[in-house]
């Protein structure tokens, strides 16, 4: 499952062993990600570090970056100094908007959902994080277990081989998937679907004329859909898993996009990072692992589509 955790700055920065030690414990392939809180979170980490040998601060700079994509998400939430210190404030989201789980350096009152430092294991129930989980295959609920991935991705790829944009239960899914990318990120984020294809597949003809009707209420304003067609090559690899696949990290999506109702559960596993990168790689023009069908169609906003 993905995890948002508040994170203090003084106590990730404190040293280069407790920095090393937790920052390796997040990511979207690991299931738990910090929360950007308060919003010059980065900022007090560095600040925090400035105990550090020189050569060990510099690589606090460089993971830093490097978790600005993979580790850190967006929080969203106030920070009000009148409550005190970064603690006071973490706590009192919890009745609020709750992190999963609080890291700080001192816990005075025996908050049960504050972990010290030298608590932060594998072992410990608040760090657990399951690979794997059910989901009921409705759109909005498959969209909401996703969403930390969505929120932070700058390129979302929808990959299913039977994925149908004339079908309502597909339509579900994604009307919910973009109304998260389109809040967080806009038309800055660029959204692909990627199928297999197979003897009743609508001919792109046939895409061109009713997309405008599909797309209606699907896809948000300001932003574009880029529908890609696949063949598995003969003696090749079958196209087969289905995922979301993102630059910042990817999920398996068992059984699919299709919004089959409440009385049914798919199951999400998150991917390891090197995974989701490969999957995305293969699906890129000219792929070495799938032969392309047909054009490849932009559908708009605006109902226009484009072959490009």
């Amino acid at each position: 499952m993905l995890f948002e955790y508040a994170v203090e700055p003084q106590a990730i920065g404190s040293s280069w062993q407790n920095f090393r030690y937790l920052i390796e414990k997040f990511g979207f392939d690991r299931g738990r990600l910090i929360s950007r809180f308060p919003g010059d979170w980065f900022r007090q980490v560095y600040v925090a570090s400035e105990g550090m040998k020189p050569l060990e601060r510099k690589r606090v700079e460089e993971i830093l970056n490097q978790a600005k994509k993979s580790k850190v998400i967006k929080s969203g939430r106030a920070y009000d100094q009148a409550l005190g210190g970064w603690l006071s404030n973490a706590v009192a989201q919890q009745s609020r908007a709750p992190f999963h789980a609080i890291i700080a350096q001192d816990n005075p009152s025996s908050h049960p959902d504050v972990l010290l430092v030298g608590e932060v294991d594998e072992e410990n129930a608040l760090m657990a994080s399951p690979p794997a989980w059910d989901v009921e295959r409705v759109g909005s609920k498959i969209a909401e277990a996703m969403r930390p991935l969505l929120a932070c991705a700058g390129a979302v790829a929808f990959v299913d081989r039977f994925f149908d944009l004339s079908d309502r239960k597909y339509q579900d899914t994604l009307r919910s998937c973009l109304a998260i990318v389109a809040a967080a990120g806009g038309a800055r984020v660029r959204c692909e679907v990627h199928f297999c294809d197979h003897d009743s597949r609508p001919t792109p003809e046939f895409v061109e004329q009713e997309a405008s009707r599909w797309i209606a209420g699907v896809l948000p304003a300001g932003m574009t859909l880029v529908l890609y067609g696949w063949k598995e090559r003969q003696g090749g690899a079958d196209f087969h898993a289905r995922y979301l696949l993102t630059d910042v990290g990817g999920i398996n999506i068992e059984s699919g996009f299709s919004a089959e109702g409440a009385h049914q559960n798919v199951q999400l596993t998150l991917l390891p990072a090197e995974l989701a990168q490969s999957r995305r790689l293969a699906l890129q023009r000219p792929s070495t692992v799938y032969d392309s069908a047909g054009p490849v169609l932009e559908i708009r906003s605006d109902g226009s589509v484009h072959r490009v």
